[in-house]
């Protein structure tokens, strides 16, 4: 064998070194790897709420329209059916008792309208907070959810 072949010819790395390249890769990689599994939660669980929160004012909305019209009259008037309507939004019912659907979420959130033309409707505004704190991600998510629907008489 010539010198000039015995300097390109590579000896086998040791299984100690491969151990150690292994730890600067995992050192590398795990921070990104959660940071990329907590975005996918966060973005999950706004989904999830914003989900609850358009389920329930759907479910207002349709309670509304029920109750828009009194008797026979055929003349759309939401001035009685406002209360029950936002605490069936906020709560799931209309007695307001138990635990709000979404997180700080207040019956001075949701806004009942007689949208004219035999319409109502349910407007809801929900501030989504992150699940780590807003001191890591300072910003705040608005949800806002708009349904109308016409009034059953």
């Amino acid at each position: 064998m010539t010198f000039a072949h015995a300097l390109t010819r590579r000896e086998p790395r040791s299984p100690r070194w491969s151990r150690g390249l292994a730890a600067v890769e995992f050192v590398i990689a795990v921070p990104v790897l959660l940071l990329v599994a907590l975005a996918v939660a966060e973005l999950g669980r706004a989904f999830i709420q914003y989900d609850t929160l358009s389920y329930s004012v759907r479910n207002g909305v349709r309670f509304l329209s029920e109750h828009a019209i009194a008797g026979t009259t055929g003349v759309v008037d939401v001035s009685g059916a406002v209360a029950d309507t936002q605490r069936l939004v906020v709560f799931g019912n209309v007695g307001g008792g138990g635990l709000p659907v979404l997180p700080n979420f207040k019956v001075e959130d949701v806004v009942v309208v007689n949208a004219g033309s035999n319409n109502v409707e349910v407007r809801a505004t929900y501030e989504y907070l992150p699940m780590i704190g807003t001191t890591i991600l300072p910003t705040v998510l608005t949800m806002r959810v708009v349904v109308t629907m016409r009034a059953i008489s």
